[in-house]
């Protein structure tokens, strides 16, 4: 019976101590590539072992203690936190924003961070990643810590966007990519959860081009997920409420995003030998897609944080 007791101890113990990423699907070495992928835009080359130290010392300018597990849960927090003065993902995505008024979440953080010292001081500069994302937010925004609260982005939710380049169902093929922008702010509470400048892609999934008896073109376009200044990736999509307010903005008739098309088709008539009209958005063309859910977010005032 004490066995028996002294086993279930030491069992909720353990569950106490390893954090819940040891007990996620993800092995530890999938964890671990994870984060080299994040930061350094691939996997890095020796042991386990090994190639967390390198992380470490990257990040911190030293090694840490402690079971494999927790160490890579500790980089993965520093990485990706939203909390207190927030992770690297966040003071980079501020940082970029701040001097830019866009930023790239797609590329390696590494690659972002030095990215903004060149333009900033000329050149990367030496030390640990830790204290040099620290200087780039003394730099630009004169804190480390900018005034955060933790708000919900609803679902369908408007954000205007524009596309970067013309997509038409005439020329367009599936597995096209085109770039996307945000241009206005998306707010809650009256603080910024998306900034206006935010680069995504949208994806061509369908196309079939006009044809004869005045068959219009078509054209599915799926606008995938835009990251928010804390790095959380919102889904986008058009559904009834973007629907209505693209009616207004008179985009071309027959257009389909996502699915949804957005003003009816135009009747033709006139028989066999009329065409109908392909889909044609051009680049620059500001419409709205919505998002898909409600989406916990960190909302920000660019000011100091209030102590």
């Amino acid at each position: 019976m004490k066995k028996a007791l002294s086993l279930v101890l030491s069992m909720l113990m353990i569950l106490t101590i390893i954090p819940h990423v040891a007990f996620a699907s993800a092995t530890p070495l999938d964890s671990l590539v994870s984060v080299e992928v994040m930061l350094y835009g691939q996997t890095q080359e020796g042991s386990l072992i090994e190639r967390i130290e390198r992380i470490e010392t990257d990040i911190y300018g030293e090694t840490k203690q402690g079971a494999v597990l927790m160490r890579i849960d500790q980089v993965q927090t520093f990485l990706q936190s939203s909390e207190g003065s927030g992770g690297l993902q966040l003071r980079l995505n501020l940082a970029e924003w701040g001097f830019s008024y866009t930023f790239n979440s797609e590329a390696p953080l590494i690659e972002r961070l030095q990215g903004l010292e060149t333009v900033l001081y000329g050149a990367p500069q030496p030390g640990n990643i830790s204290t040099r994302a620290e200087t780039l937010m003394m730099d630009i925004w004169g804190t480390t810590k900018l005034d955060t609260k933790k708000v919900t982005l609803p679902a369908q939710s408007l954000v205007k966007i524009a596309l970067l380049k013309t997509i038409d169902s005439g020329k367009s093929q599936v597995g096209d990519v085109v770039d996307y922008k945000v241009v206005e702010d998306v707010v809650v509470e009256g603080r910024v959860v998306i900034p206006a400048g935010v680069v995504s892609q949208a994806k061509v999934t369908e196309v079939s081009s006009a044809g004869r008896l005045g068959k219009d073109g078509r054209m599915v376009v799926d606008f995938g997920r835009v990251a928010s200044l804390d790095g959380t990736p919102v889904r986008l999509r058009v559904d009834e409420r973007a629907t209505q307010e693209n009616k207004s903005l008179e985009l071309a008739a027959g257009a389909s995003m996502a699915g949804i098309v957005l003003l009816g088709p135009v009747g033709l008539a006139g028989g066999y030998f009329i065409k109908g009209k392909d889909v044609k958005i051009e680049a620059n063309t500001q419409f709205y897609v919505e998002t898909e859910r409600a989406v916990p977010l960190s909302g920000f005032y660019f000011r100091p944080a209030q102590n």
